[in-house]
């Protein structure tokens, strides 16, 4: 059988070239496979390309101890072996064919030297080969087709402006590496560019793909399928890196897209029709086969990803990267940085070092570290998440322990939550119950208390009581805006650690058996109990909710979440009986906090409250209190049990538990969006000769892209740290690494836009602000800062009540606070008609509205 034969029996339409083909068939041989054989070795140089006729063909890649075959395909006309056509050119797997298997064989040299002579006709064969390619990818998902989900509205987008900000990003990116300067101009002119909102569907998995959908800024969450384990599983991959493809494209025949893509905050893509992609085959021919190439090095991807790949699995992410670095050890240079990541990854201490090796390949690695950074970084997406847990546990520790004694308790714990809050993105979790928690604050809200492990310890021997500081920041504080007054052992003196962080925060102590052993009559006793009941009504008369574990312990065989609870001390139902007003008891059910937070899912289980007269009608009747304790007891388990099972089906079935608080398959983390634009923004500034009265602009893409701010400004120590899309939430998730470090004299200050555009109403915007205020007052007492009103927009038109709102509430709140100043933009802007601060970008100012807003800021630094 000739090539263009086997070509348009399976669907690839070869129109006026057909003829032509037959170049390409003069160099094709047609085998019959007489044996069972090896058609390519793992590693080996590519000398040629293969296409199945019929049969079957096995793909295998080999370990030091293991082999996994990750596809079986048995599709007419689908290309075997093309890894082979990008660099090293070497096959990343072994083939296998059956005895009988018939293919067509096409030596590579004999490609090149065709190409020298008719490049048109080797840019439909790479059409084509991209066209059937596309069945490897669906083979390594255990699929015959594609899912698809018809429920899903496709978003039109919004036409954006013809120009790239970004452009130096997309020349960076991996998939456009093999371009030139006028290659990758001459392609981007063929498309155009859509801006898509917050929670807008771009793409749906299975569909016949429109075109090339390139990101070029923003963030998307991919969807996919696959089939494992007897059942079909949605999965996820979080994707920000400017330059990726999202979608295919072979130009002619029906591609179909390989995920659904749903954009999760302002985003901005290219899209290169089908029809632009086969004219470019005939107007040029040789940026044609680049792109081609280069989207099949993407499908390559799709399949290599630690996601994508169904059977390319490990054990734990160590053994991955291993698998990842030896899977390409022919491509990468002998004194890459890759090969120390394993042995970052032996030590919780140092991950973080870990990822600043990925993080840095990222942005300045060759060609072959960047994809692989990307792909290990996908690999290593939990624990990443758990780096981060730690950095949190780290800033919250030292902020705590190094406040001075006349420090604000009320400021440190409002951050201490926040910086909790922000530790727990960071973990999987999953809250069922909330309906049961009563409107009132005054309140005792009891768990079970689970051991601390050594994974979440600092260096210098502190563990944190990590369960109940969830129920402070993520139950709590989110019901009463108020993180509720934790009741924990007195410190034992060796514990210099503890005891520092406990009495900075305000915290009630109660001696245990835990604590050192006091020598005291029974009239001392007697005051220090008296001593914690008087505390414990203070707190009620201060409207705050009041946490306690009653095992009193964390640090027996019944603090794991197998065994959980242990037994029940009488204290926390005693106190019951003597707060006013008579509190009720909220039980909350915790599973898994003894477990790393990288493989495990947090649950919290909130029951109906009870009020302890109820249950003893005598509480100096301690066989009355025994009996109800050891009873509860045994509920309490059946609770804990309830929790456990809750994370075990959250993945599978969150859409059918009703009332769930969970971060399971939703949102990801700020740093997965912000992470590499923060970092070049680190190692830009890095770079940047540090000066005394320095301004620093700090925010979203207003500044980011407001390139000329030094000359319209006239100054020349200043320090752009925008970056684009940045939320409130991240700039205070950023400000420690990005602005405190240069010690700014004066700071603007401008972001609530894409909080707005996310759904922010102006009462949560005014309170992410004021704890940014007060982030800003703790690093930076010195400084004078600015904040820059949120401007209106064509884009944000419909949500102009809300800016409006949010602006006056600010610059009221602005009026106690001695260090901040406000900058009006958008009076101005709207008494113009603020229209005309735009083009066809309806979101970001054009050179009328940077003018006006280098006038206000100009009139506030001069003046």
């Amino acid at each position: 059988m000739k090539l263009s034969e086997l070509f348009e029996q399976n669907g690839f339409d070869l129109g006026n070239l057909k003829e032509s083909f037959g170049l390409i068939d003069g160099i094709s041989e047609h085998i019959i496979a007489e044996s069972d054989e090896v058609l390519a070795k793992q590693h080996q140089i590519s000398e040629n390309i293969y296409f199945l006729i019929k049969g079957k063909a096995t793909f295998t890649k080999y370990f030091e101890t293991k082999s996994i075959t990750f596809a079986k395909i048995t599709k007419p006309a689908t290309p075997l072996g093309i890894s082979g056509l990008n660099q090293p050119n070497r096959f990343m797997g072994e083939i296998f064919i059956e005895g009988g298997t018939e293919y067509i064989s096409i030596k590579l040299n004999d490609l090149r030297d065709l190409q020298q002579k008719n490049s048109k006709l080797i840019s439909t064969l790479y059409s084509a080969i991209s066209f059937f390619s596309f069945q490897l990818l669906v083979s390594s998902r255990n699929l015959n087709t594609l899912y698809k989900d018809d429920e899903i509205q496709i978003s039109p987008g919004i036409p954006s402006e013809k120009s790239i900000t970004n452009i130096h990003r997309i020349k960076s990116a991996t998939f456009f590496s093999t371009l030139t300067d006028d290659d990758l101009e001459k392609f981007i002119k063929l498309g155009n560019i859509k801006m898509y909102s917050s929670n807008q569907y771009i793409v749906k998995e299975g569909d016949v793909s429109k075109g090339l959908k390139i990101l070029l800024s923003g963030k998307v969450d991919g969807l996919f399928h696959n089939f494992i384990n007897g059942k079909i599983r949605r999965n996820f991959r979080t994707l920000t890196r400017a330059g990726i493809a999202l979608t295919l494209s072979s130009g002619k025949g029906d591609f179909f897209n390989p995920y659904t893509i749903k954009s999760t905050r302002d985003t901005k893509v290219l899209h290169i029709s089908n029809e632009a992609l086969e004219n470019l085959i005939i107007s040029d021919p040789e940026l044609s086969i680049k792109i081609f190439k280069r989207q099949l090095w993407q499908l390559g991807r799709f399949q290599q990803s630690a996601t994508g790949l169904t059977k390319y699995s490990a054990e734990n992410e160590l053994e991955f990267v291993n698998l990842l670095l030896k899977d390409n050890t022919a491509r990468i240079p002998a004194s890459s940085k890759l090969y120390s990541i394993p042995h970052l990854l032996k030590s919780t201490h140092t991950y973080a070092l870990a990822f600043d090796v990925v993080y840095e390949l990222l942005i300045k690695g060759n060609e072959i570290e960047k994809s692989l950074s990307s792909l290990i970084k996908d690999t290593l997406n939990n624990l990443e998440r758990e780096s981060r847990f730690h950095s949190q546990l780290n800033i919250i520790y030292n902020r705590v322990s190094n406040s001075s004694s006349n420090s604000d308790k009320t400021k440190l714990r409002e951050l201490t939550n926040s910086n909790f809050t922000k530790a727990f993105d960071n973990v999987k979790y999953v809250i069922k119950g909330w309906e049961n928690l009563p409107d009132e604050p005054t309140n005792i809200f009891f768990y079970n208390h689970l051991a601390a492990i050594d994974d979440n310890q600092l260096a210098n021997g502190h563990s944190f009581s990590i369960d109940s500081h969830f129920i402070s920041s993520k139950i709590l504080h989110p019901k009463y805006n108020d993180g509720g007054q934790r009741i924990v052992r007195t410190s034992r003196n060796t514990e210099f650690w503890r005891y520092n962080y406990y009495e900075n925060l305000d915290y009630i102590f109660v001696h245990t058996p835990e604590s050192d052993k006091l020598d005291e009559s029974e009239e001392e006793k007697k005051l220090r109990k008296q001593k914690l009941f008087d505390e414990a009504q203070k707190v009620f008369n201060q409207k705050q909710p009041i946490v306690i574990a009653p095992e009193g312990t964390s640090e027996t065989e019944d603090n794991k979440t197998i065994t959980s609870p242990g037994p029940f001390k009488a204290g926390a139902f005693n106190l019951a009986f003597k707060l006013n007003p008579k509190p009720k008891l909220i039980p909350i059910a915790l599973a898994n906090f003894d477990y790393p937070v990288s493989k495990t899912i947090y649950s919290a289980v909130i029951k109906e409250p009870i009020t302890i007269s109820d249950h003893v009608k005598d509480p100096e009747n301690q066989e009355e209190m025994k009996s109800f304790l050891d009873n509860y007891r045994t509920k309490f388990r059946s609770y804990v049990e309830e929790a456990i099972d809750l994370a075990k089906n959250v993945q599978d079935n969150i859409d059918k538990i009703e009332n769930l608080k969970t971060n399971v398959n939703l949102v990801s983390p700020v740093e997965e969006e912000f992470e590499l634009d923060v970092r070049e923004l680190e190692h830009n500034s890095f770079q940047q000769t540090k000066t005394n009265n320095s301004v620093a602009l700090y925010g979203s893409s207003t500044f980011k892209m407001w390139d000329n701010a030094k000359n319209d400004l006239s100054i020349n120590n200043l320090y752009n740290l925008g970056f684009g899309g940045s939320t409130l939430v991240s700039c205070r998730r950023y400000f420690d690494r990005l602005v405190a470090p240069l010690n700014p004299s004066n700071l603007f200050f401008y972001a609530g836009d894409n909080d707005i555009g996310y759904g922010m109403d102006s009462d949560e915007l005014l309170k992410e602000f004021s704890l940014f205020s007060n982030q800003v007052e703790e690093k930076l007492p010195k400084a004078k800062c600015f904040f820059i009103s949120i401007k209106p927009s064509p884009f944000r038109r419909d949500l102009m009540t809300t800016i409006l709102d949010a602006n006056s509430k600010i610059k009221k709140h602005l009026t106690n606070l001695k260090m901040w100043d406000y900058v009006d933009i958008t009076t101005p802007m709207i008494n113009a008609g603020y229209d005309k601060f735009y083009d066809e970008d309806p979101l970001h100012m054009n050179e009328l509205g940077y003018s006006l807003l280098s006038k206000l800021v100009r009139d506030k630094i001069y003046n």
